[in-house]
């Protein structure tokens, strides 16, 4: 990256109001100066961006709950948001009396925040904090702050049974660019008996690895103006911003010019790539529009009209909830692989006949199936009509999904622009698996067997062909073509 380039002396701090924000009008508007007030006696100043974030958290409607039930914030770390979390939740504690389930995707996240809420208790400038406590547990895991107003503060990491046995009014979910479906749908009972609850997730835009699911959900709610009683505020840099502007830097960093210095954030552009800086300073996400881990535009680019002369490789997906099924095919297109979906139809009884007479007439290598995936179980149907099957793994499908991400973004891979795929790569959201990645079938808008079909089919093209180089010769008979293939 190159130094800086752009006039900083026009603009002295970080911007105090967000890019995006989405705030429902609420009748009352005063809890959120009490709960500023009340920090402030403890020694918690807010600067005026933090105040402005409480002020969209703490709206009342007329019956006196909360105008957002759900809050989302993105920020760039170090910025302070965890002093926000901090005055929220006393404000919880000392005055509306709430149950506190408070969380994080680290152990270690969810022990520092501890660590911070137990030194107001535990600070002797604050005696009449001193006289609520209850008792403090301190047990690995099991860290909680009781009062003797009945409000208790508990933390700990996510996990799928999270929350059990727990019954709470405010539900925080802190690092929630981490946040999978299956975590939140585990914590979000914990609110069923609460007669005024509200969760709030923060956190920073998910890099392509992580379980972002859900915060990027709430985050397109927002943009959309979908989500009912919704608050989402973000601070970041918009697409068409230059990342070597300080005017940039502080649109994105609230705090830049005090709690987060210059020469820091100057440090961090030198020796970050672009889209890590782009991402963990500057708060941009993948895209604007979509919340699909392709770009969009570059896919409508690698779009063909030629047809491959084979060999073809195979492969079939199935739905989560076996409504959906498709078949993919793949062949090289010079150096490119080029993909196809052959069939997409409701359920999953044709498929089983579809590939035996595709095996005949087409004669691709192999049927490319992910044995741990719906379409595992047709396995046995599809050896009992001699289909040549090649069975994949976890590795291979962490291996294909980022074969298949490089290729289109670097243009190697072409497609025929069918509705199908392009709704599916549309759609694709991505679920952890280790350090990489696959593509997530769950709670996405769109049916993405044809995506899933396709990088199985791309894949498999790789593990038993190779391109050829000038000067080779076909040796195997070629395969009669079918009219509907590419």
């Amino acid at each position: 990256m190159t130094s800086l380039t752009v006039e900083r002396l026009d603009v002295r701090e970080g911007s105090q109001t967000p890019r995006l924000s989405l705030i429902p009008k609420s009748f009352y508007n005063e809890a959120f100066q009490d709960a500023v007030d009340l920090a402030a006696s403890y020694g918690l100043h807010l600067d005026e961006w933090q105040q402005n974030v409480l002020r969209g958290w703490l709206g009342e409607r007329e019956n006196g709950t909360w105008t957002c039930s759900l809050c989302g914030l993105s920020v760039p770390r170090q910025n302070g948001k965890g002093g926000v979390l901090e005055a929220r939740e006393l404000y919880g504690l000392l005055v509306l009396k709430e149950r506190i389930l408070h969380t994080a995707h680290e152990v270690r996240t969810a022990k520092d925040h501890f660590r911070r809420m137990k030194a107001y208790f535990e600070d002797p400038r604050y005696p009449d904090l001193q006289k609520l406590v209850k008792r403090i547990t301190n047990t690995n895991g099991e860290e909680a702050i009781w009062l003797t107003n009945g409000a208790v503060i508990r933390f700990g990491s996510r996990s799928k049974n999270a929350g059990r046995g727990f019954s709470a009014d405010l539900l925080v979910c802190d690092e929630a660019q981490e946040l999978s479906d299956d975590e939140f749908e585990a914590l979000s009972p914990i609110l069923a008996t609460s007669e005024n609850p509200q969760r709030i997730l923060t956190g920073t835009p998910p890099s392509i690895v992580m379980n972002g699911e859900v915060f990027t959900r709430v985050r397109r709610q927002g943009i959309d103006g979908t989500g009912e009683r919704l608050c989402w505020l973000e601070w970041s840099a918009d697409k068409n911003d230059p990342l070597d502007s300080f005017a940039t830097w502080a649109k994105a960093n609230p705090a830049l010019g005090y709690r987060l210095t210059l020469e820091t954030t100057q440090d961090e552009y030198n020796s970050m790539s672009d889209d890590g800086f782009a991402r963990e300073r500057l708060g941009m996400w993948s895209s604007t529009d979509t919340h699909s881990v392709f770009d969009l535009d570059a896919w409508k680019n690698l779009i063909s009209t030629e047809i491959p002369k084979g060999p073809y490789v195979l492969s079939v997906d199935v739905s989560p909830l076996r409504d959906r099924a498709s078949v993919a095919v793949a062949a090289y297109n010079g150096e490119a692989i080029q993909v196809q979906i052959m069939e997409n139809r409701q359920g999953t009884g044709w498929v089983a006949g579809f590939l035996q007479s595709t095996q005949r007439d087409l004669k691709p290598i192999a049927t490319v199936i992910d044995s741990g995936s719906p379409a595992g179980s047709l396995i046995t149907e599809l050896k009992a009509k001699k289909v040549k099957l090649l069975l994949i793994g976890e590795k291979d499908i962490r291996m294909g999904c980022g074969m298949f991400l490089d290729r289109a973004n670097n243009g190697t891979l072409m497609h025929v622009n069918q509705t199908a795929l392009n709704d599916a790569v549309a759609n694709a959201r991505t679920r952890p698996v280790g350090d990489a990645f696959a593509w997530n079938k769950k709670n996405v808008e769109a049916d993405i067997t044809p995506l899933v079909a396709a990088t199985n089919a791309a894949h498999g093209l790789t593990l038993k062909r190779r391109p050829k180089t000038e000067g080779d010769t076909e040796t195997r008979p070629k395969p009669r073509q079918r009219a509907v293939i590419f």
